[in-house]
């Protein structure tokens, strides 16, 4: 993809044509509705098959998604992506891992045939879709329950061809920042001998002492060096609300 800016007097059909590429796949890219008029200064996104298809790639993408997400929708999006993350896989308070209601193994194979490496997402949501603090406190405070769940994982990896694991908690209680750390550490060196990757998801904070429950219970020295990358999770940050 290259990235060009409409200028005075610009429209698709010469730009479709400056850079070699059909007017449907530009508007179809860019979601631009017939007859596709462009403003000054907006960004398009052209395709392009200019680069060096051997060249390394530098920029890793990740796409989550639900097994309820439509087979087209995803079929449009994996071109796109690095790592599709399926969301998500729960666990009790003994460690036992549970799996999405619906089956996932559709997705997975669908990924593997666009050449895209599926993860398996861990997250503490409750039956109601909410991440639990208990789940998360009762988890970190019972070894046999991790060492139980690292087993599930490993298992679920290997059954389900999943290239990794994504960990995915949030609202951790202060008082479990270090335990939480260790416990990705503790999965991570399980998982590493067989070629699976570990990243955790963090809360972007803006200072080490940044008060709530999305900051406090997460060490990021400590995960950074835990996991083999982090996922900043800047949703928040990126767009605009409001209360009615």
């Amino acid at each position: 993809m290259e990235i060009y800016i409409a200028k005075r007097g610009d429209n698709v059909e010469e730009i479709s044509k400056n850079f070699g590429v059909g007017v449907a796949e530009i508007a179809y890219v860019n979601q631009l509705p017939f007859p596709y008029k462009l403003a000054v200064g907006q960004s398009l996104l052209i395709p392009t098959n200019t680069a060096d298809s051997t060249a390394k790639k530098t920029v890793t993408s990740r796409g989550y998604a639900y097994p309820f997400i439509s087979e087209w929708v995803l079929e449009q999006t994996l071109p796109y992506l690095t790592e599709l993350a399926v969301f998500s896989y729960g666990f009790t308070t003994t460690g036992d891992l549970v799996p999405p209601t619906l089956d996932d193994a559709w997705m997975i194979e669908l990924a593997e045939e666009n050449g895209v490496m599926a993860i398996l997402t861990l997250t503490p949501l409750d039956e109601e879709g909410r991440f639990n603090n208990y789940l998360i406190t009762s988890l970190l405070s019972n070894q046999e329950a991790q060492q139980n769940l690292t087993d599930q994982i490993l298992e679920t990896l290997r059954a389900k061809n999943f290239s990794g694991i994504d960990v995915d908690f949030e609202y951790i209680p202060p008082e479990n920042r270090i335990s939480y750390a260790q416990f990705v550490a503790d999965l991570r060196e399980a998982v590493a001998p067989e070629g699976y990757s570990v990243s955790v998801d963090l809360a972007p904070k803006v200072s080490e002492d940044q008060p709530g429950l999305l900051y406090e219970g997460k060490d990021y020295g400590l995960l950074g060096g835990a996991a083999d990358n982090v996922l900043l999770m800047t949703y928040e940050w990126g767009y605009t609300y409001e209360h009615v």
